[in-house]
């Protein structure tokens, strides 16, 4: 009988801050432990719609494509490091405002085994406010999530 691990295919969601990226190594060990593919997911949040003419006029589509480029750029950076370290890595960058949503469509889309991200450590009125993009994605999707805590001091600024 062929063993097949729990976890083929696990996701992390990445938005260019550090506090995304320390659910990396998290995600890279257990990719080893189950020979798993690991897949590095962008949402990029274009500005918001009703403010599409107003851009246009002030020459900002220039600047949108550019941060666009810098986060694909980011991502194939990740991507190329963990290549080497002999992990099979994809990437996939998507747009859209509803980030939490996003995320879960395409976890049921790629059957996805695992969920590992990061929290931004927000708590609180901050929270409240906000919302929270791990907790949506826990509640939305059937498979495990993963959450990294930020460390003490990152949260604090220091």
């Amino acid at each position: 009988m062929t063993y097949r691990s729990r976890y083929q295919k696990i996701l992390v969601p990445l938005d260019g801050s550090g506090w995304a990226q320390r659910a990396v190594p998290h995600a890279v060990d257990i990719a080893r432990a189950h020979n798993a593919e690991l897949i590095l997911l962008h949402i990029f949040r274009p500005p918001a719609h009703e403010f599409a003419d107003q851009i246009a006029l002030a020459g900002q589509d220039a600047q949108i494509q550019a941060a666009r480029e810098q986060m694909k750029q980011y991502l194939i950076g990740v991507r190329s490091e963990l290549r080497h370290e002999d992990l099979k890595v994809r990437t996939h960058m998507t747009e859209g405002m509803d980030i939490a949503h996003l995320i879960c469509d395409f976890v049921r889309a790629e059957e996805v085994d695992l969920v590992v991200m990061s929290t931004h450590g927000r708590s609180g009125i901050v929270r409240l406010m906000f919302g929270s993009v791990a907790h949506e994605v826990m509640r939305c999707v059937d498979v495990p999530v993963m959450l990294v805590k930020p460390d003490d001091h990152e949260e604090s600024g220091k």
